[in-house]
């Protein structure tokens, strides 16, 4: 059965874990060198066998409801993936946690009063977009009164963060959408795996991207209504991000800065020549920008361009189409992998993943939609999907979950259009046939490179 048929249902999730499973049951004899150790598979089939059971329990009409269910799905998976950490790798971050031991140790400074650890934050971690997160953990752990308390306390707060942007998610989406739908979209974020792992490592992502949906709600309240209030905490949600990483303030500010000006009628009536001048005019400006980004981090439009050099001379020339094709349809699924160190992480949260490439036809179906129909608000939408992914695209960084994190909950709302627009529309050839078995394809050809 085509698995696209079923997307924004609940069939949707268990007819992808059979898929899934069969899939693993070949890569599991085909590929025997390849398959993680079994508690690393066991931890697999939990995440998505939790999956389809909380996706039995949500409430389509009930936002509260639906978050309730959420609040206990994360809980269960993020304290659940926690202890396994403890037991199978001897840590509570996992496996080799190198950035999340970074704001531990950092955060960990809890002797310090907060303006002192903000002077030590400033002395020894130097970049400002490194701070956000150090914050965080830095009051979470004094809230605790001891660090080792605080890693555990900062899972919950995780959750917190997750179930926050989970309820502007569906804020956002109410503005397109039924409750049906909304609840729908909230839901399927709320149980991404990606964000299940992040919390149980101490990364910093569930808290970037609560920030980042909270801004992006207020941003297209400006469009759909003129109050100074929705402008001013679109601002203020925005600034966060300055902290955790300032290239995505500056693509909130581009959103922002498009939204306003559809207030112009002008503009509105020549959306696409406004469109084609704004993209011409940042190819212009495209070196420009991403040296001055670079400079702040130490780096340099040259020396990030020595990097992807390097890693396509490492990796092939493939890696270019590969990773244009995984800032569309993926990032794909790592349901194997062969080196340990991939093995022990990157195959933890493969079923989320493994959605995200079917579901991805109708995510190109709903920005076709939003273009042809001129539904303004989800160009907008888009734009912030554009703008991180370009950027993913020059650092060949297009196949890591952790670097698309940030749009990917607009894909989702951009999915469930698309959804909609195709069963307004005839078609002639079956489109979504086609691409299911382009997907199939994909994920075989990507787990056996």
């Amino acid at each position: 059965m085509n698995l696209l048929s079923t997307w924004e249902t609940r069939r949707f999730f268990r007819l992808a874990a059979i898929y899934y499973l069969l899939f693993y049951a070949i890569f599991f004899f085909a590929m025997k060198n390849k398959v993680p150790d079994l508690p690393i598979v066991v931890m697999q089939m939990l995440g998505m066998v939790m999956i389809v059971f909380f996706s039995l329990l949500y409430e389509r009409r009930s936002i509260s409801k639906t978050l309730l269910i959420i609040i206990i799905f994360q809980l269960v998976c993020c304290f659940g993936l926690r202890f396994f950490n403890i037991d199978y790798f001897d840590n509570p971050l996992g496996y080799d946690p190198q950035d999340a031991m970074f704001y531990h140790r950092n955060g960990s400074h809890i002797d310090l009063s907060f303006v002192g650890f903000i002077r030590y934050l400033e002395s020894n971690v130097g970049q400002v977009d490194d701070m956000g997160f150090n914050i965080i953990v830095y009051l979470v752990y004094s809230l605790s009164g001891d660090p080792e308390m605080g890693v555990q306390l900062l899972v919950l707060f995780n959750v917190i963060a997750v179930v926050i942007s989970c309820y502007f998610l569906y804020k956002l989406s109410n503005l397109f959408f039924e409750k049906e739908s909304s609840c729908f979209i909230a839901f399927f974020w709320g149980t991404e795996l990606y964000g299940v792992y992040t919390a149980s490592v101490g990364l910093k992502e569930n808290f970037m991207v609560m920030f980042i949906i909270m801004a992006i709600y207020y941003i297209m309240r400006v469009h759909k209504s003129v109050l100074s209030k929705d402008l001013i905490l679109a601002i203020i949600f925005s600034l966060p991000l300055l902290l955790f990483r300032t290239s995505v303030f500056y693509m909130l500010l581009c959103v922002l800065g498009y939204v306003v000006a559809l207030k112009f009628p002008l503009v509105k009536r020549y959306i696409y020549v406004f469109i084609i001048f704004l993209a011409i005019l940042a190819m212009i400006y495209a070196y420009q920008t991403i040296d001055e980004l670079a400079l702040q981090h130490g780096y340099s439009y040259d020396f990030l361009q020595e990097i992807a050099d390097d890693k396509a001379k490492r990796s092939g020339s493939l890696i270019y189409a590969l990773n244009y094709l995984a800032s569309v349809v993926g990032p794909f699924p790592n349901l194997v992998a062969e080196e340990l160190v991939k093995q022990n992480y990157i195959t933890l949260y493969s079923f989320s993943s493994f959605c995200k490439v079917f579901y991805s036809f109708f995510f190109i179906y709903g920005i076709y939609g939003a273009f042809k129909n001129k539904h303004y608000e989800l160009i907008g939408v888009f734009l912030f999907y554009l703008l991180n992914t370009v950027m993913l695209l020059f650092t060949l960084f297009a196949q890591h979950d952790r670097y698309q994190w940030p749009h990917m909950p607009f894909t989702i709302i951009l999915a469930v259009y698309g959804l909609i627009c195709w069963r307004e529309e005839r078609h002639i050839l079956k489109w979504d046939k086609l691409y299911f078995l382009l997907a199939i394809a994909l994920i075989v050809v990507f787990n056996y490179r």
